[in-house]
């Protein structure tokens, strides 16, 4: 092979090859550099073997020695995470649920694992009833969870689970439900939102009873950059959540159902703006059943009202006044119930001349009830003045609240009404006020004032709850005034007559209840202008009474807000009765007087 002159490389290339062939130089620089690599092998396990018994010796330090002191490190903060107890059961008298706390499945999303927001929206509309453009609008939030819909039914839950859709998460919340139905009682039970906190009703006058006692889960969090971290084990602790108290109320379900139904009807075929109906036991003052029904216009549908009016709506009471007008005089000894009263054809009272449609006739003072004469009850107020009737009305449950408190209502939003001081009537004020105008007062006070009478006299403010039921199922009754003493029995007795004389022969003969002796008064109160003094052409008519006469069980109080026909006898008097005898037959009170 020619070898071309002036390139060294090449030559000392071939020259290397040359020699090599000997066997000598091939092996002597082989065995060079395996010596070299062995000793950097060995130099490498050396130092790994000591940096393996390095990290030995520092986790034994970390794990044993200095272990408080690297947990403190890692354990920066102690996590706390409070449990809420389930809010306590609303019962009724007997012990049916009306209001109880349970689980309810609610559908939200992680939206970074929402693959295709769009098709998961029109997927979940029909189910979760939405639009698909809300659903996406929530899909494509930059969160790691949103609700999607809260507290759905078991339906829904399932639809949904079906659906088999990525990032979508059912979880169980606590939920206020109502066995009887949504509406049933709802005006005094009142209203939770989502969350369970109490809006009104006794919903929110209990709230501290019917609170549960939170718990407790208790446990070490690690930081790291990306999030904080809840470490298993170690020194946990857990305090189970407590359910709140029951609340016994005194209300009757099937008295309740009832009367719902009858009032709800009657509103609807009277065209009434809204209705209320109380029925009170007669012995404790405790109500029994407690309506309330609106309608949002004349052509809306009646249903129950979201709070309750009984407590709250005032209203004129008309001529069911003139019943605490004549039993104050009587119990004062300023007339007797046999006294006769000359009715002129005009009367005059300060500056004002009052007519009456029994001018010219000589009534009894219990035909001055029974046919309900404004001038022969204004002469017998004449008897009491001023302080008296005041006197009377307030002993009666007016102008305060139906605790009997005049600062504790008895239920949220209620209202006192309006009874002026004695020092501030003037002119036609007394004149007025015997006959029930210039005053206002709620259905619940009125309740309770005709109650005075079938209870023998004593006043004792109306009731809703009886008591609280702990979770150990210790009963607590709550503590109840006695009362007290406004009429005697003889006036008792003498009233009681006179007001079923309404119901035999007087403006009341709708009330009556077949195979039962009643009591009771009517009232078509003309409503006064909102806008200037005097009175317009609307109407509030109203039937209170009692029954049976001689024993009596149940008082009851009916309220129409301008029915087309406002008079109490044909548009209220009819509900008194229709309630009163399903009442009767429901509680079990036999036929008779």
């Amino acid at each position: 092979m020619k070898v071309l002159p002036g390139n060294p490389e090449v030559k000392a290339s071939r020259e290397q090859s040359a020699d090599s062939s000997n066997g000598i130089s091939f092996l002597s620089q082989p065995l060079g550099r395996i010596g070299y690599r062995s000793r950097r092998v060995g130099s490498l396990i050396f130092v790994s073997s000591g940096l393996l018994l390095l990290i030995a010796v520092r986790l034994f330090w970390i794990q044993v020695v200095d272990r408080e002191e690297h947990l403190a490190e890692i354990y920066r903060r102690k996590a706390e995470i409070s449990i809420q107890g389930p809010t306590g059961r609303i019962l009724d008298r007997d012990g049916s649920f009306m209001a109880v706390t349970d689980a309810r499945p609610t559908i939200g999303a992680n939206p970074r694992l929402i693959g295709s927001p769009w098709t998961a929206a029109r997927a979940l509309a029909p189910d979760l009833d939405m639009s698909v453009d809300a659903l996406y609008g929530l899909l494509t939030k930059d969160r790691a969870y949103v609700y999607l819909k809260r507290q759905v039914t078991t339906e829904t839950e399932e639809a949904v689970r079906s659906l088999e859709l990525a990032g979508i998460e059912i979880r169980q919340e606590t939920a206020r439900l109502y066995p009887n139905g949504q509406d049933f009682a709802r005006n005094f039970i009142g209203q939770v939102n989502i969350d369970e906190e109490p809006l009104n009703g006794i919903e929110a006058q209990y709230a501290r009873t019917l609170s549960g006692k939170a718990g407790l889960s208790q446990g070490y969090v690690a930081n790291t950059a990306a999030r904080s971290m809840r470490l298993p084990g170690g020194d946990l602790n857990y305090q189970a959540p407590e359910p709140g108290s029951d609340l016994v109320t005194t209300i009757h379900a099937p008295t309740q159902y009832l009367a719902e139904g009858i009032l709800k009807r009657a509103v609807e075929e009277s065209e009434a703006n809204w209705g209320t109906a109380v029925v009170l036991d007669a012995e404790t003052a405790e109500v029994l059943a407690l309506v309330d029904i609106e309608r949002g216009g004349k052509n809306a549908m009646a249903r129950v009202a979201a709070t309750s009016g009984a407590y709250g709506k005032t209203f004129e009471p008309g001529s069911v006044s003139k019943t605490f007008t004549i039993a104050a005089a009587m119990e004062l000894g300023a007339v007797s119930s046999e006294e006769m009263f000359e009715i002129p054809s005009s009367y005059q009272y300060a500056d004002k001349k009052y007519s009456d449609p029994y001018s010219g006739q000589i009534l009894a003072v219990s035909e001055v009830l029974a046919k309900s004469s404004n001038v022969g009850t204004i002469q017998i107020a004449e008897r009491l003045g001023a302080d008296q009737m005041y006197h009377y009305l307030k002993a009666f449950g007016f102008g305060k609240y139906s605790s009997g408190d005049d600062e504790i209502p008895s239920l949220p939003h209620e209202s006192r009404g309006k009874l002026k001081l004695p020092q501030d009537w003037e002119g036609t004020d007394l004149a007025n006020i015997s006959f029930g105008q210039g005053l206002s007062v709620t259905a619940i006070q009125v309740a309770g004032a005709y109650n005075v009478i079938a209870n023998d006299g004593r006043y004792i403010s109306p009731s809703l709850v009886r008591g609280t039921l702990s979770p150990a199922g210790s009963y607590r009754p709550l503590s109840k005034p006695l009362g007290q003493k406004v009429l005697s029995a003889s006036t008792t007795r003498e009233m009681r007559e006179m007001l079923k004389g309404v119901v035999v022969h007087g403006t009341g003969t709708r009330a009556a209840v077949d195979g039962y002796a009643v009591a009771g008064k009517t009232g078509t109160a003309q409503k006064p202008m909102t806008n200037r003094r005097g009175y317009g052409d609307e109407y509030t008519s109203i039937f209170a009474g009692f029954v049976p006469v001689a024993e009596p069980k149940i008082t009851i109080v009916v309220v129409l807000d301008e029915p087309k026909d406002h008079s109490a006898g044909r548009a209220v008097a009819p509900v008194f009765s229709a309630i009163a005898a399903e009442v009767l037959s429901a509680i079990g009170v036999p036929e008779g007087e």
